[in-house]
């Protein structure tokens, strides 16, 4: 398995491996698509000493359940019955006579009684067993588990870096500017081309609004307003275009910062009125047009 950075924490965890001072516990935390579980996972195939085979009963993997509810697909909590199951199953002795390493991909999923559940087990962890908690949001573990874990936190890849994984690709430009430093990203657009096909167009159509008169920005409102979640998603592009512009990643537009700044600001007013109220989306976006064009 190829990880993309991270050297400094790789570097790390193989030191506590080589000098046998592995920690009971770890905290891997940063934003989404970094390599983290791949990580995670590549350090726990060292630990119990099995880095070739697909199946490993020595590594216990839990993540939130989905659920659909009003037709979006949602992350359920992990709760405390989870933690029961992996207590017991960390009770018993490594398959392969070193390790056994669990994996809590998502941690903020927890509930509290969950991780209280889990604190007990942070307390007093069986011989041998490793504990990896992974999570976005490290203000939603509580601190009892936290001072129980050594935390690493995960950074932004390199440009050159995520350039690397791209080499080969067509739209390689595009793919570079929409992974935004985070080698996840980049090798999911990889896989599925459909998400990036809406960034692409999601740049056009900024540029259309940017550029088109008036009466033209109006006709294509109409047409941006026909399905709304579709506008949404689109909406949330344009801010992460018009942002990266105002930290000078302005491969698509040369806008002026405080331009710039003041379209995100009215886009997301506008994305604040279609979510959160019952408005015409129509309506939202000729105003939002309207403030574009002055």
């Amino acid at each position: 398995m190829r990880i993309i950075g991270h050297q400094k924490i790789i570097n790390y965890l193989d030191r506590s491996i080589e000098k046998d001072k592995i920690s009971q516990a770890y905290l891997f935390c940063g934003p989404a698509h970094l390599g983290k579980f791949s990580l995670a996972l590549e350090f726990a195939k060292k630990v119990t000493g099995e880095l070739d085979k697909k199946i490993n009963p020595d590594i216990i993997i839990i993540s939130p359940e989905t659920g659909e509810k009003d037709g979006k697909i949602k992350k359920k909590d992990i709760k405390i019955e989870k933690i029961r199951e992996l207590q017991q199953a960390l009770s018993l002795s490594a398959y392969f006579g070193k390790y056994k390493v669990a994996i809590i991909d998502e941690a903020e999923k927890l509930t509290n009684a969950s991780q209280n559940a889990l604190l007990k087990t942070l307390e007093e962890p069986p011989q041998k067993t490793v504990i990896i908690l992974i999570t976005e949001n490290v203000d939603k573990i509580i601190p009892t588990v936290k001072s129980r874990c050594v935390i690493k936190k995960f950074g932004l890849a390199k440009k050159k870096e995520i350039v690397e994984i791209l080499k080969n690709e067509n739209e390689a430009k595009n793919l570079e500017f929409w992974a935004l430093n985070r080698p996840g990203l980049a090798i999911n657009f990889t896989k599925e081309k459909e998400e990036m096909e809406k960034r692409i167009k999601a740049q056009k159509d900024l540029k259309k609004m940017l550029e088109e008169n008036l009466s033209e920005k109006f006709y294509f409102c109409e047409e941006l307003s026909k399905d709304t979640s579709t506008l949404v998603e689109e909406l949330n592009f344009w801010v992460v275009l018009l942002r990266e512009n105002i930290f000078g990643n302005n491969e698509f537009f040369q806008l002026d910062r405080k331009k710039a700044l003041k379209l995100i600001l009215e886009i997301e007013k506008s994305l604040k009125i279609i979510k959160e109220t019952n408005s015409n989306s129509r309506l939202v976006m000729e105003n939002l047009a309207l403030e574009i064009t002055s």
